[in-house]
């Protein structure tokens, strides 16, 4: 296994393309859309293709102001090739991880070997919070993308000795614009690692002040090309629910749970993503401590590796501080630190028997639980045995209503049919709904059923797991064709 694995190193780039598209798209067919943001993004994409606004967002008919706008441009453009499916939704993200890989395998190259490259790329693309998030339909993998383009593009603009300046620099700011599109000021961390840098180790970053004054008016510029428009068309909303809920509000307090209350609440998770680190980057974690130990009497000779952990560590600290607290906020420290340590382990020379054993362990885990677990897992859920009774049902003209489980994914499920907004809303919404001339479909938990003063109509029963909840329930509809 080894020496075949070997030779896939001696082109790093092919080797780390395909490894990455089987490990991203193995099972993407299979499995449908489950998480809740999976099936807004995916929902919203599909409803501005269908009103023809390449602006703002729409989520069953609202504007949907959580991210901006760059990854559903990418999910159209899916939509366009592959059609409005579960695998076209996903497919840029699976895209956007291959690519960050490749970006690993190129910069390595330039201080490494092909083998040294490999492992970077590899070590990024099969850690274990990647291999489940970087086939996720949201926009956390295009930010990692360009985010990841911003600290090597960084990196090679403040090199003292750097003949192409002006390529990394409009690299790096518009990289930075591309970023803000893709999940918002989050992206402009790494240039907080170049300031760092340029404070802590003056004669080996460049970093003139009015070159960066004007490359982020470029930055600003480019964004406000979407920014503008948006907040024109939105009166404003998009910047202030934008903005204020989903960035401020998101750091100052603890939003949908994600968090604990309170002083004591906010200190007690201080290091949680420092501890969390060891399971989302596992199997390489392990390795990490050890590593750091070895580099750490070198690290003043070494700008490179000490400037990687400085962006993965601006990272952890920046979310740390940030009162939501999700595991996948720290993904883009993840290239970085993969960099690193792969930088690290080409210098030792049985480290590759380590790596190729883990490397395997993790291609066989991944591909068994993709294409073995989610057709198991997939007969279990809720939405997707409601859907495989409705559908028969389901007309172009037909309305919709579902009270007391008013999960996005049926959203996703109902419009691939319907041309009727989705109607949400609580259990005592029902019987206001059945005074809807037919065709019309009402789903609600089976409990709610005898509250109903009408009936009449087909029934059927399905029982499945809520995966948002992650609990069994019980959802009756009624069918009137």
């Amino acid at each position: 296994m080894q020496s075949w694995l070997e030779k896939q190193t001696a082109k790093p780039q092919r080797s780390i393309l395909v490894l990455s598209l089987i490990l991203l798209l193995a099972g993407n067919w299979i499995l449908p859309l489950t998480d809740r943001d999976e099936t807004r993004f995916a929902e919203a994409s599909r409803e501005m293709l269908q009103r023809g606004d390449y602006v703002v967002p729409w989520f069953n008919g609202a504007w949907r102001f959580d991210k901006p706008v760059l990854i559903y441009w990418c999910q159209m453009a899916s939509y366009k090739v592959l059609g409005e499916n579960d695998f076209a939704a996903r497919l840029p993200s699976v895209l956007f991880t291959a690519a960050t890989a490749l970006l690993l395998v190129r910069w390595s190259r330039k201080y490494s070997d092909a083998k040294t490259a490999f492992i970077a790329g590899a070590m990024f693309v099969a850690g274990l919070h990647i291999a489940v998030i970087g086939r996720v339909a949201t926009a956390d993998m295009a930010m990692v993308f360009f985010s990841t383009l911003a600290v090597w593009s960084g990196w090679e603009l403040t090199r003292p000795e750097q003949t192409r300046r002006k390529m990394w620099w409009w690299i790096f700011y518009v990289t930075l614009a591309l970023g803000f599109l893709a999940k918002g000021p989050v992206a402009w961390l790494p240039l907080g690692g170049l300031i760092l840098g340029r404070a802590l180790r003056k004669q080996s970053f460049r970093l003139p002040a009015l070159e960066t004054l004007v490359g982020m008016l470029v930055t600003i510029s480019l964004a406000a090309c979407w920014g503008v428009p948006a907040l024109v068309q939105t009166n404003g909303e998009f910047l202030k629910v934008g903005m204020g809920e989903h960035v401020i509000h998101r750091s100052t307090g603890v939003n949908d749970g994600h968090g604990l209350a309170g002083t004591l609440g906010f200190i007690a998770l201080l290091p949680l993503y420092f501890l969390t680190f060891f399971a989302s980057f596992f199997p390489w974690s392990t390795r990490v401590p050890s590593a750091l130990r070895r580099w750490w009497p070198e690290r003043k000779s070494d700008d490179l590796g000490w400037y990687l952990l400085v962006q993965a560590a601006l990272v952890f600290v920046a979310f740390s501080l940030v009162r939501t607290k999700l595991p996948h906020y720290t993904l883009p420290a993840f290239p970085c630190i993969a960099l690193w340590l792969a930088l690290q382990l080409g210098r030792e020379g049985n480290a590759f028997t380590w790596f190729s054993k883990r490397l395997a362990a993790m291609a066989v885990l991944v591909l068994v639980l993709t294409l073995v677990g989610t057709s198991i897992f997939k007969s279990f859920l809720l939405t997707e045995k409601l859907w495989r009774e409705a559908k028969p049902h389901v007309r172009p003209e037909t309305k919709i209503g579902c009270f007391g489980y008013t999960e996005p994914s049926l959203v996703w499920k109902f419009r691939s049919v319907t041309t009727n907004l989705v109607t949400l809303g609580d259990p005592k919404q029902a019987r206001d709904f059945l005074t809807n001339p037919p065709p019309l479909i009402l789903v609600l938990p089976t409990s709610e059923l005898a509250k109903l003063p009408d009936t009449n109509g087909l029934q059927f029963r399905v029982h499945g797991l809520d995966m948002v909840r992650f609990k069994n329930r019980d959802l009756t509809a009624i069918v009137r064709p």
